[in-house]
């Protein structure tokens, strides 16, 4: 079997990305037809269908997502640098939420150089990764390490995880010696979290805890234990000022938790990603409080 053309493999990436021919035209600047053929001769060429038709929708076959997977990125990267078009897009990132949130999109909303389209998603941490992987984002940011041939992890920020409670709650806790039968508030991606803390604190022997409530986002968690309803473990970067919330520590200093910028490998560095990593570096940024 001869190698795909590039501009082939290029085109097979808009479409699998855009989940249609006149989506992917657009983004490539190309005649609808022009697309479907390269797709075409890229199908000849593999000897198998890379995407099956459901009603408006282009959807991939398991040739397509093993393809798209193996290639992480490296026909756009590729592409991008031969038609010295590679500033000209929107800068892409993903990062887990609440320091997306809380942290990096006040960052890039000071940032002057960002003068183009930016995309900001804030997937799952596993979805940071295999996002960078396969080249659908120009950088990640997580909260958990990995690791992974193709994938490099930067520390770039400390954060710490503490426990945050209410009023009452604080007061209570602060009172008893330990930590049995306390409710906490949980979320999305929360597991790792709580999981620190309560090795940092606690070694192996977790003390018995419960969840009095689940929320997607810290902002709905944060309410929750402000009107007295459980405890919760957040980064402290994330507890907003006036809301009656306090830091109950527990004999131990803070545990302190490094987020990483994730990136693929070997791949072309935009010149707006390294002031962007650049700036949370400098100096030695640190979550507030």
């Amino acid at each position: 079997m001869d190698f795909p053309d590039l501009p082939f493999l290029r085109t097979f990436v808009a479409v699998y990305e855009a989940r249609g021919v006149t989506e992917a035209a657009s983004r490539l600047h190309r005649t609808q037809p022009t697309v479907s053929y390269q797709l075409r001769r890229l199908e000849e060429t593999l000897g198998a269908p890379l995407f099956e038709r459901r009603s408006a929708r282009l959807v991939p076959t398991p040739l397509a997502d093993r393809l798209f997977r193996f290639l992480g990125g490296f026909a756009r990267d590729v592409q991008a640098v031969l038609q010295g078009a590679e500033e000209d897009r929107p800068l892409e990132v993903a990062s887990v939420s609440g320091f997306g949130r809380y942290v990096l999109f006040p960052l890039l909303s000071e940032m002057e150089s960002l003068h183009r389209s930016l995309t900001l998603r804030y997937p799952p941490a596993d979805e940071v990764f295999r996002q960078v992987l396969e080249g659908r984002v120009d950088v990640g940011f997580s909260f958990r390490g990995t690791v992974h041939p193709r994938l490099l992890l930067t520390p770039v920020y400390e954060e710490k995880l503490v426990l945050v409670a209410g009023a009452t709650w604080a007061r209570r806790l602060r009172a008893q010696k330990d930590f049995r039968d306390v409710p906490l508030v949980t979320y999305d991606e929360g597991d790792y979290v709580v999981g620190r803390w309560l090795g940092h604190h606690f070694g192996r022997r977790h003390p018995h805890w419960y969840s009095t409530a689940h929320f997607e986002e810290l902002e709905e968690v944060l309410d929750w234990v402000a009107r007295g309803r459980g405890t919760a473990v957040v980064p402290d970067f994330c507890i907003p000022e006036g809301r009656g919330l306090h830091v109950v520590g527990w004999g131990k200093p803070a545990l302190v938790n490094m987020v990483h910028a994730v990136q693929r490998d070997h791949a072309p560095v935009r010149p707006v990603v390294t002031e962007l990593l650049t700036r949370l570096r400098k100096p030695a940024r640190r979550a507030p409080r």
